[in-house]
């Protein structure tokens, strides 16, 4: 009977025992808490990735702003570049009213006969269309801005030339006295028209009294707009 017993509490000691041990290595706290780190840190990479997200966003939206900017930029320079160029063709083609200093030359046939009793187109005491088209060389060279005779707008094509005794500008009849504008650079023009040797002929007739050759500077001269044809007999179409 004694013996039954101290067996039967040997068994339920180790069976105990064996329970508690069981129990003990059975809890792993690391494996029941892995799950709540991995949520943490999938948190934090959300976070992160929507912070980095946001960054990028506001990013793009700056530099969108910049490029917009730089747009405009380059867009009104176009703009103005174009409108400078369009600006100088209408003034080479005379499209233009032109106002500013300069000056006034007149050139005169002689007071002995009148251009209309003259038969030699090449009588010396007549201003001639080569004295024309030597004056408005020379005051092209000199850089002048507008040039007109007898507000004949002059232009890079303009056809300066003479039928008999009657002289044609832009092929319209104009009659003496011959009063050249040019709109510029009034001592450079200046310099270069009192240079006898570049005027030879007109000098050496004035100098006989066969012509009236004067000049004069003006403060505010004013040449209107070419109102010849414009013609595009030297334009070609050119295939790409």
């Amino acid at each position: 009977m004694k013996r039954s017993f101290v067996f039967t509490f040997m068994m339920t000691g180790l069976l105990a025992g064996t329970l508690l041990t069981w129990q003990f290595l059975s809890k792993a706290p690391l494996e029941l808490n892995f799950p709540s780190d991995e949520v943490k840190a999938k948190e934090d990479l959300l976070k992160s990735y929507l912070d980095e997200q946001s960054y990028l966003m506001s990013k793009i939206v700056s530099l969108r702003k910049e490029v917009e900017s730089a747009q405009e930029k380059v867009e009104s320079r176009t703009q103005t570049s174009n409108f400078s160029v369009l600006e100088g063709f209408k003034k080479d083609l005379g499209l233009i009213e032109m106002t500013g200093p300069g000056l006034e030359i007149t050139i005169d046939d002689g007071h002995l006969l009148t251009r209309a009793e003259r038969t030699e187109p090449s009588d010396t005491n007549l201003v001639q269309a080569s004295d024309l088209r030597d004056i408005v060389n020379l005051l092209s060279a000199a850089k002048a801005d507008a040039i007109s005779i007898n507000d004949q707008r002059i232009i890079a094509n303009s056809p300066i030339s003479s039928v008999g005794t009657t002289i044609l500008v832009n092929n319209s009849h104009i009659s003496p006295p011959f009063v050249i504008n040019a709109i510029g650079d009034s001592d450079l023009m200046l310099q270069r028209l009192l240079n006898k040797t570049l005027l030879p002929d007109i000098y050496a007739r004035r100098a006989k009294s066969n012509i009236g050759f004067e000049i004069a500077k003006k403060s505010g001269l004013i040449i209107g707009i070419y109102n010849g044809d414009l013609k595009s007999n030297y334009l070609n179409l050119v295939k790409k």
